[in-house]
């Protein structure tokens, strides 16, 4: 793999710079896959296909280290476990919440914005949105966009409506 990278790297002209750059990743990471030291990730090598216009075939050809690699992944996608975790937790905590607790839906709502929105503005913060963009096409920003308006709208409503009657007491 590491040969025929940086061949078809340099029969395109590109530096081991150039390359990281298309690919949102350091130089380094190129000169360990080049040497052998490592292997890209399967994404990388399809984005390393794409670039150069070579077959994934004629890119590892040879390479049985990375062709076992990519064989016997069993590497859960990062999404899928966000997803499964989240609803595992979210149900585990609602049968806590209602049975031992008793905690009714509207105080939950109210207890929780604050820490909603925190954890919200964190993950906003943490994503690396260069390599988020690549994936994103116009039908996932539709639906984002609706997803998230449709959680945040009665979130607000409560959150003004409370400050408004507040204020008005007060």
């Amino acid at each position: 793999m590491g040969e025929q990278l940086q061949r078809h790297r340099k029969e395109h002209g590109m530096s081991q710079e150039n390359l990281a750059k298309h690919l949102h990743i350091s130089r380094q990471s190129i000169s360990k896959w080049e040497n052998g030291t490592s292997l890209p990730s399967f994404a990388n090598v399809v984005a390393i296909s794409e670039l150069f216009e070579v077959s994934l075939d004629e890119l590892i050809k040879g390479d049985s280290q990375l062709m076992d690699r990519l064989e016997h992944s069993t590497k859960l996608n990062k999404a899928y476990i966000i997803v499964v975790t989240s609803v595992t937790l979210s149900v585990i905590a609602y049968a806590v919440s209602t049975s031992i607790y008793s905690i009714s839906q509207v105080t939950l709502e109210n207890v929780l914005f604050l820490p909603i929105m925190a954890s919200f503005i964190c993950l906003m913060f943490s994503i690396k949105w260069k390599e988020l963009e690549k994936s994103i096409t116009k039908w996932t920003m539709l639906f984002g966009i609706l997803w998230l308006t449709l959680l945040l709208w009665p979130a607000f409503y409560d959150f003004i409506a409370g400050f408004v009657s507040g204020w008005n007491a007060g």
